[in-house]
């Protein structure tokens, strides 16, 4: 397949700018264009061209998270070319003022270029973060006279946000821009031989035009086509012989939704169902929401593509993005959940030869009504995966691996049991079973894993490769298991029989019935799914999967694990403005989901200093509590110990979690989520002399480690773990950097101070004050003051008098006191957005927006919205965005 067919103009002119890098001169090139348009693989093929050229190439793509992208990539340049030449950790603190960084970042990319010119390659540069934008901006104009190209691409959005500005600023003073446009019919034809291997008839070339010449479009469609049996060659010719929609184009459809605002979804669901052209009156009916608004809304899918405008008729461009909306198989934004097929399973393992497993049946439950709403927000939760990223599938089977190898395989096989029922593709599910059955099976849970290995194989369209697999595994798991009881698929209860009925609590005050959870879930599914996807790494994904469900869960529960998921990104502040918020609307839902959010405000008031208020949230976090409760047991029992810890009592800090003599064992749920617990077991233990208990600390680490592969902050805490224990200054250097890459700065320094206690145990005093340096401003950039209070005080025992500064705490006044929080919320305001509006669109709560506002104000010495939006604009931070400058190829 040639993706960039019909591109030869645009790769030509790109490959003068190429040329013109290599001969020492700087350009910035910005690809724009629709969704599936094919900016990406154009990026990749001149990538690998530069590459080939002799360019050296760095390249990255933005997410929806808040990581500064051109500055770490440029970074990570920098560490690469220097290596071994300086320590460049302490330029990645992601607080670090961006004006000071965007210099000192420019200096030693353009020192490097002179001798390796470079290419920058961005995609979907219009997600990057408003510092990010002001970082890019700045460097491409202080790098122009450099040999480093630019290379960026961007999706036409109707957002104001400030990298919208940047890119029309590069656009307008320093860029060139190349529009990719649709494919003329030459094109589409030579790239529907490339995507069928066959010369395409009239039937291939129709569905190409349904496609509107969109190379995204027609690669899903044609493959749909294939995997269905409905595209024949014969004489070297293609045909369809389908006049229907593929199944997997609905799906595409879907994913690609996810890509959108919810303003435009809803435009293009609704729309969908009313036909293929439809007016705005009748898309104003189907929503029938009078705030709903509707103009931005047929903006933004206008400018991004979607839809075309004839006055106040709206019709879809691309006809199979219209089909896939209106075909009955499409699933509404908030997927029902549908009852399990029968399963009765018997003999595929035995008719291949395979030795004889267990014979397991699931009884055909009928359809039934939920009586909490649990299950039904955790398919909304698992469709907002599905509809945000590629890797989905994959994402949710290492998850759930991850949820069930840490004791918790109930609950991982009820979100398994969400995610089958709602339907997916036969190789995506025997993968997720794959990984799944793995996970209980490193817990002994062999019943379980034989059930949903047999499930899978129940079905008739699992690839003989797959079948193979999971054949030998379900063998396998037959040895362990004598008897496999006749259960539902999660263990967790039986199904409810036909005609049966139950009766569901009583509503918490001010919450809706539908947003209770049952009496059988002691938290609701979708947080053990928040939980197992950030302690697998994913943290961009439970964010998508708190959005999903915000508006159908507890408000309390809600705000503590959004607060849970900053504090693992290190986002102590803003962790702290959600677990308040939580308590403020802990009367809206039970008091026990008020739990996740004390216990947040408990870490982080450790990691403020103030004991006493973690000591109160702690005593009432045991009270609300009950001895039967274990969903939030590990994390209690964790900040337990780490308040004896702070309190310099490190015997019962470790007999908390781990006491040999008393056979007290720690949860496993522990490890998997807190990653720097065994360190900090060990570390206490060996003050005390507690060495067995430190032993087996480490050994949990390596344990977990092996059980998940994939998953980068455990591998970081098993080698943590192990340099604590051993002493191995390698390990410690080793897990920093495993940290880092996870995004777990606060481990991370943890790590780097480990390793400066044993480099100073070698006489390398300058190792050790380096490194606690730089742990001391990954402290500062989470907020950790009483971590940067005990790094400070260590460096004077080091001789350190010529250590540098840091600027471990912000200036009390001025632009550059405010916090990358605050930043956020300026932004939002400056837009022209309410206190409300920001709330919605940074995931925040009113109050949380008003007190940064409130902070801003203060700390800018101005009172009204009005001066806010003059210096954000004027202040002295932004001349260089300001400047007008000179038109390319102007007189100086």
């Amino acid at each position: 397949m040639n993706p960039l067919v019909g591109r030869e103009h645009i790769l030509s002119t790109l490959g003068s700018h190429l040329d013109a890098t290599l001969q020492g001169s700087g350009s910035c090139v910005i690809v724009d264009g629709p969704f599936g348009i094919g900016k990406t693989h154009l990026l990749k093929a001149t990538a690998m061209e530069a590459v080939e050229r002799g360019l050296t190439v760095v390249a990255g793509r933005t997410s929806i998270t808040d990581q500064p992208i051109p500055i770490h990539l440029l970074i990570n340049f920098l560490r690469h070319v220097h290596a071994g030449e300086g320590d460049f950790d302490d330029l990645m603190g992601p607080d670090r003022n961006p004006f000071w960084l965007m210099d000192r970042v420019g200096e030693l990319v353009e020192s490097a270029s002179r001798r390796h010119p470079l290419m920058v390659v961005l995609d979907d540069a219009q997600r990057v973060d408003d510092v990010s934008a002001l970082a890019l901006r700045g460097l491409v104009r202080s790098l122009a006279s450099s040999p480093v190209l630019w290379l960026l691409a961007r999706r036409p959005v109707a957002t104001q946000s400030l990298a919208q500005h940047v890119v029309d600023w590069l656009i307008d003073h320093a860029a060139v821009q190349l529009h990719l446009g649709t494919l003329d019919h030459e094109s589409v034809a030579e790239l529907c031989t490339s995507f069928v291997g066959a010369k395409p008839d009239a039937t291939v070339l129709s569905w190409a035009a349904r496609c509107g010449g969109n190379p995204w479009l027609m690669e899903n469609v044609f493959s749909a086509l294939i995997k269905a049996g409905q595209m024949i060659i014969t004489d070297g010719t293609a045909s369809v012989v389908a006049e229907r929609l593929p199944e997997g184009v609905v799906a595409a459809v879907h994913r690609l939704l996810g890509e959108m605002s919810p303003a435009v979804r809803r435009l293009l669901v609704d729309g969908g169902r009313i036909g293929h052209t439809f007016t705005v009156e009748q898309a104003a009916a189907a929503i029938g929401e009078p705030t709903f608004d509707l103009p931005s809304a047929v903006d933004e899918a206008v400018q991004m593509g979607l839809m075309r405008r004839d006055g106040m008729e709206l019709t879809f461009t691309h006809q199979v993005v219209g089909e896939a909306l209106a075909h009955n198989g499409f699933r509404a934004w908030e997927p029902a959940v549908t009852a399990p097929p029968p399963v009765a399973v018997a003999g595929p393992a035995a008719a291949r030869g395979v030795p004889a497993a267990p014979v397991v049946t699931s009884p055909a439950a009928p359809a039934r009504a939920s009586v909490c709403g649990c299950e039904e927000t955790a398919a909304r939760a698992i469709a907002s995966l599905e509809r945000g990223f590629d890797e989905a599938s994959r994402t949710l089977a290492r998850a759930l691996r991850l949820l069930a190898g840490a004791g918790r395989g109930a609950e991982a096989c009820r979100l398994a049991d969400v995610a089958l029922r709602r339907g997916i593709e036969a190789t995506a599910e025997a993968q997720l079973v794959h990984e799944l059955g793995q996970g209980l099976r490193d817990t002994d849970s062999h019943g379980m894993a034989a059930e949903l290995l047999a499930r899978t194989l129940a079905r008739q369209d699992v690839c003989e490769l797959d079948r193979a697999k999971l054949n030998r595994v379900l063998a396998d798991t037959a040895k362990r298991v004598a008897e496999v009881p006749v259960q539902g698929l999660a263990g967790s209860g039986p199904r409810i029989a036909a005609g049966a009925t139950t009766t569901a609590t009583a509503p918490w005050r001010g919450e809706p019935a539908s947003r209770r959870h049952c009496d059988t879930c002691e938290r609701p599914l979708w947080t053990w799914l928040v939980r197992a996807l950030v302690a697998a790494d994913h943290g961009e994904e439970a964010a998508a999967v708190l959005a999903a469900v915000k508006d159908v869960s507890p408000a309390s529960l809600w705000y503590g694990h959004r607060a849970e998921l900053l504090v693992a990104a290190g986002r102590l502040d803003e962790a702290r403005a959600e677990a308040e918020t939580a308590l403020r609307l802990a009367d809206r839902s039970a008091p026990e989901d008020s739990v996740p959010a004390r216990l947040v405000l408990a870490r982080v008031s450790m990691h403020d200093g103030d004991l006493a208020t973690a000591s109160d949230q702690l005593r009432m976090t045991e009270r609300l509590m009950s001895d039967d409760a274990t969903a939030d047991k590990a994390r209690l029992d964790w900040a337990l110990a780490r308040f004896h810890a702070a309190s310099d009592r490190p015997a019962m800090m470790v007999q908390t979690l781990i006491n040999i003599d008393g056979q007290v064992v720690p949860d496993q749920l522990l490890f998997t989520e807190t990653p720097a617990a065994a360190a900090s077991l060990i570390r206490q233990a060996r003050q005390v002399g507690l060495g067995a208990e430190a032993e087996l600390a480490a050994e949990f680490a390596r344990r977990i480690a092996r059980r998940n592969p994939t998953v980068q902050a455990l591998a970081a805490a098993a080698e943590h773990a192990e340099g604590v224990l051993r002493n191995d200054a390698a390990a410690l250097h080793r897990a920093a950097e495993l940290y880092r890459l996870a995004g777990r700065p606060l481990a991370a320094g943890s790590a780097l101070e480990d390793a400066a206690r044993v480099e100073q145990s070698t006489r390398d005093k300058v190792r050790a004050v380096r490194l606690l340096e730089s742990a001391m401003a990954v402290y500062a950039g989470c907020g950790a003051r009483r971590d940067v209070d005990r790094v400070r005080q260590k460096l004077p025992g080091l001789d350190a008098h010529n250590v540098r500064r840091l600027a471990v705490e912000r200036p009390k006044s001025g632009w550059e006191s405010l916090t990358t929080a605050e930043l956020r919320v300026v932004r939002a305001i400056v837009d022209g957005r309410t206190n409300r509006e920001a709330a919605s669109v940074l995931f925040l709560s009113p109050h949380t927006v008003d007190t940064h506002l409130r902070r801003v104000f203060s700390k800018l010495a101005i009172n009204s919205r009005v001066e806010l939006t003059k210096r954000f604009i004027a202040h002295e931070a932004f001349p260089p965005l300001m400047v007008a400058a000179h038109q390319p190829g102007s007189a100086g």
